[in-house]
């Protein structure tokens, strides 16, 4: 009995990923409100978190630290073990996560 279970549950899971690759489904974006947004870039920058920062037109995030603030809603993230420094508004981030 368990093993008709778990052949099942293998024969779900591949359905499911060749469903997925077949139909060219991704997953949903993640996005924070603003308000939160603008909370923790101020709090990983008086704090010096490291941080993952998910922009909304990229793949792929950026890792690093916020060095300093330009102005109101302007920071300079230096990338992490790169000397790449990036000027991010806050316009273009959609998620912030704490590394």
């Amino acid at each position: 009995m368990e093993n008709k279970a778990q052949t099942l549950q293998t024969v779900k899971a591949n359905l499911v990923a060749s469903y997925r690759q077949f139909f060219a489904l991704e997953d949903p974006a993640l996005s924070m409100p603003a308000t939160q947004l603008q909370f923790f870039t101020q709090q990983s920058l008086t704090r010096h978190y490291r941080i993952a920062a998910f922009f909304k037109d990229e793949q792929a995030p950026i890792v690093g630290t916020f060095t300093r603030q330009l102005d109101a809603q302007r920071f300079l993230l230096k990338a992490y073990r790169s000397n790449v420094y990036r000027v991010v508004d806050q316009a273009q981030l959609s998620f912030l996560q704490r590394v």
